[in-house]
């Protein structure tokens, strides 16, 4: 027993001894390397805008990046009109910035440095920031804002600081344009401003419409260079899409010769926001508009004086226009005025040229022995059929006012031509119209439809559209996310105007935007059937 106690004592010994390292000659195992200290990576954790820095703030806005770096944001103010509180544009170009970050320099753009806190950056366009740590590791960063609802900015303020006093006298004003997304911004220049609208410019005082003349020709929001320009404040169209499907329609129709341009915008007048217009081209003879002869007060006999006019059928007066009564045009008021050239630059050999040739049509009209000698020598057919349309899908009654209805006549040419569609801001795309004609005994439509090669064209036109429904609404849909949050706006500070003043021409002033669309987008639907099945038999 006891040699078995002494034997177990020697191995104990001995395992004791083996895992203490035996003797001191053996290598001793390394030892576990200390882990090197890691730099935490350099990052932007906040964007802040702080009101302190940024007076036309009234809060401070605060941006987080998502995990791809990029910083996106709505900036905006309130202000108060009439004891209710409205947001307002800030201006986004003049902001500075205050970063959370670990980084020890900040860069932005091309490498402009940046002190934070205090470096004043244009933040129209995204920006790149980049972010540097000390040991040199960096990161980038976008910044993309949206500024105020996203549409364009512009800044109107009249000399005199007050509304525009009339709808024929010029007066003086500034414009600044902020183009936003990839339109060129409009610096701060020097216009020449008018009313515009006969009974809106008598009725809707909220929110008017414009006639804008520049110093210069100028490319504005991406259109083509002009000086003269309006802003259509489509104050009763409560799905503020009306003008731009009437618009879509035409631009696909090859009859129409022109159609006008156009930008939605939010408009600031005087400081005071005013809410989303269309600035859109005026109808003016240019290559890029009504592309017809310009004339000169020379031109008075030959080819010279046949051209280029522009004739709109409008009950409105005007008092720088030519006005005549035409007894064979269908239509409550019968009237045609002269657009241009204007009454102060319109000599008398042009007026009675003119006069007479419009009157020498209208009494053709009259007479059905000469149906086939007016469609043929003077009516050019695929521009009536196809304006016709636009305003018959639209289902305004404009023509039968006769009202808002473009025609032309160019130099050394007999023809009539129709264009541009205009003003359909109201009274149409209503929905019990949608199963029946509006227009079709309007102006000379009751005698046109008899003569056959005229509605063989009319069905041109209309095969033209006919299957173009599904990307229409597509376009509606679209254009009413686009405008989604100007929508809101506009109708933040015009709703209630809409509904004092009254007036129930569209019908929907009592619904949201969003079911004013789709209100439109049901007409729609029915009325391309209703075309389709009856045009044929007009």
């Amino acid at each position: 027993m006891k040699k078995l106690y002494f034997l177990l004592l020697t191995i104990l010994a001995t395992s004791l001894f083996v895992a203490c390292g035996g003797d001191d000659n053996e290598a001793a195992e390394p030892d576990t390397p200390t882990p090197a200290v890691q730099s935490p990576p350099v990052e932007i954790t906040l964007l802040n805008f702080h009101k302190s820095r940024n007076p036309s703030m009234d809060r401070t806005f605060s941006f987080k990046p998502d995990e791809s770096g990029r910083i996106s944001g709505k900036v905006y103010t309130y202000t108060t009109v009439n004891a209710k509180s409205r947001i307002f544009p800030v201006d986004i170009r003049h902001l500075i910035p205050t970063f959370e970050t670990n980084a020890e320099k900040l860069y932005y753009g091309d490498g402009k440095p940046i002190v934070n806190g205090s470096t004043r950056i244009d933040f129209s366009r995204p920006v790149k920031i980049k972010a540097v740590a000390k040991n040199g590791q960096s990161r980038e960063y976008v910044v993309d804002l949206l500024h105020f609802t996203g549409l364009p900015i512009i800044y109107i303020n009249t000399d005199s600081g007050k509304e525009v006093a009339s709808k024929d006298v010029y007066e003086g004003a500034t414009i600044e344009i902020i183009g936003c997304g990839d339109m060129d911004d409009t610096e701060l220049q020097n216009i020449k401003i008018h009313g515009r609208g006969n009974a809106a410019w008598s009725t809707f005082k909220k929110k008017l419409s414009y006639t804008l003349k520049f110093e210069t020709r100028q490319k504005i929001l991406g259109m083509p260079k002009h000086k003269k320009w309006v802003m259509v404040a489509n104050y009763r169209d409560k799905t503020l899409l009306r003008n731009n499907v009437a618009w879509w329609i035409s631009s696909r129709l090859s009859g129409i010769k022109y159609t006008p341009r156009y930008v939605d915008a939010e408009v600031v007048f005087n400081g005071v926001h005013r809410g989303v217009y269309q600035f859109t081209e005026q109808v003016r003879i240019d290559k890029n508009r009504i592309n017809i002869n310009e004339m000169l007060p020379t031109d008075t006999e030959g080819d010279a004086i046949t051209g280029g006019y522009i004739i709109e059928l409008d009950r409105g007066s005007n008092s720088d226009q030519w006005e005549w009564v035409m007894p064979n045009m269908n239509g409550s008021a019968h009237k045609l005025s002269i657009k241009i050239p204007k009454k102060d630059e319109m000599n008398q050999q042009q007026h009675d040229y003119i006069k007479a040739y419009v009157h020498k049509i209208d009494a053709m009209f009259g007479d059905p022995s000469k149906l086939e000698e007016v469609m043929t020598k003077y009516i050019d057919m695929p521009s009536w059929a196809a304006q016709w349309l636009v305003f018959e899908i639209s289902g305004t009654p404009e023509p039968n006012g006769p009202s808002s209805w473009y025609t032309f006549k160019d130099k050394g040419d007999d023809k009539w031509y129709c264009s541009p569609p205009w003003d359909f801001d109201y009274k149409s795309f209503l929905p019990p119209t949608a199963n029946k004609w509006i227009s079709k005994d309007a102006i000379y439509m009751s005698e046109m439809l008899k003569y056959p090669p005229f509605k063989e064209e009319l069905l041109r036109q209309w095969a033209q559209i006919r299957d173009k429904l599904p990307e229409l609404i597509d376009y509606i849909n679209q254009q009413r996310e686009y405008l989604r949050l100007s929508a809101q706006a506009n109708w933040n500070i015009h709703e209630q105007n809409l509904i004092d003043d009254n007036r129930r021409e569209n019908s929907d002033e009592f619904i949201p935007s969003d079911e004013a669309i789709d209100r439109m987008i049901q007409y729609l639907q029915v009325k391309w059937v209703f075309i389709d099945n009856n045009i044929a038999n007009l």
